[in-house]
């Protein structure tokens, strides 16, 4: 992966060169070279933000995947209080590729619902790399009926290149598992919101992705497919033309807020979240707290009037082709 990513390499290079400057400055206080350094770090960010806002759909793609990027784990730790892990779909088995539990958030009770794709190669394993079977699913779903009789709201964190595809998931109902999640949420009597931290792909994204607010992670991507597979429908190859399937899917946060799919964009540190994960982690804590108070304020019929509304609302068409 970290290949698909050599415009980062000169950027690594300067900040390495930085940091041996800083620990030169440290080493020789009778040297005075602050002025220098200060200079060359504000040429830093800003060659940073000049790679970042050249890069094309596809290099964003690669943003979203990147292996550094912080993961759901990271995110529960640091913003949540006493989380506590529940397991099993109580029909079939867990599956750990989606995680969910009880934990304290801003003083109030909630129920979160996360995609986990691991963070090496054993996690990555046990997790299917974040391709959810349905029995992650339908512990999700499990989870949901929970919140919905304690009257907890729901808080999900989205990171997943779609469901899982074999057929042992199929044979268990990968389909049924999947629309009734959004039967169900569509209709949930609770506060719902959703962050995308990472890939959203396609309906092993939305099976968790209906909420009252969709927050997006600046370098995240929402797609109906990834353009891998996406090129494989059309040109009928194996994702040479992923690159042009990526332009025209447009599945990054700038794309989605001026479709009406999203509701805000989360900023990410220069360079992105896996640059600095312990500011990314800050930036969604920030405005996932705002937008949760603000459901907390809205009463349950409007709330679900407001939900039906909201995706009843998305997509554009014209009448008079209808």
């Amino acid at each position: 992966m970290q290949s698909k990513l050599t415009f980062e390499k000169p950027l690594i290079e300067l900040e390495e060169h930085l940091n041996q400057l800083k620990s030169f400055a440290q080493k020789h206080p009778d040297l005075d070279i602050s002025e220098g350094l200060k200079a060359l770090e504000r040429n830093t960010r800003a060659l940073n933000r000049k790679s970042v806002q050249t890069l094309s759909r596809w290099d964003k793609v690669w943003f979203a995947r990147h292996e550094l990027r912080p993961q759901s784990f990271s995110y529960i730790e640091s913003i949540f209080e006493n989380p506590i892990e529940l397991y099993g779909d109580k029909l079939y088995s867990d599956d750990r590729a989606l995680v969910g539990g009880l934990a304290w958030f801003e003083k109030q009770p909630v129920v979160y619902l996360a995609q986990q794709k691991g963070r090496n190669i054993s996690e990555r394993q046990e997790m299917n790399f974040g391709y959810t079977h349905p029995e992650g699913y339908r512990k999700a779903l499990r989870l949901m009926e929970f919140a919905e009789k304690f009257n907890r709201p729901v808080i999900c964190f989205v990171d997943t290149p779609g469901a899982h595809f074999d057929g042992g998931s199929e044979e268990r109902g990968q389909s049924i598992a999947i629309a009734e999640n959004l039967a169900k949420m569509s209709q949930l009597q609770v506060p719902i919101l959703v962050i995308l931290i990472g890939e959203g792909g396609s309906g092993g994204a939305l099976a968790i992705g209906i909420g009252d607010r969709v927050l997006m992670m600046e370098n995240s991507i929402y797609c109906v497919a990834p353009p891998e597979a996406c090129s494989g429908i059309v040109w009928k190859d194996d994702g040479e033309h992923a690159p042009e399937a990526a332009e025209a899917l447009r599945p990054l946060a700038t794309d989605l807020i001026e479709f009406g799919i999203i509701d805000e964009i989360i900023p990410e540190p220069v360079g992105g979240a896996h640059r600095n994960p312990t500011q990314a982690i800050k930036n969604v804590k920030k405005t996932m707290t705002r937008h949760f108070h603000q459901l907390l304020e809205v009463n349950l019929v409007n709330l679900l009037e407001n939900r039906y509304n909201r995706y009843r609302n998305i997509g554009v068409f014209d009448s008079e082709q209808l």
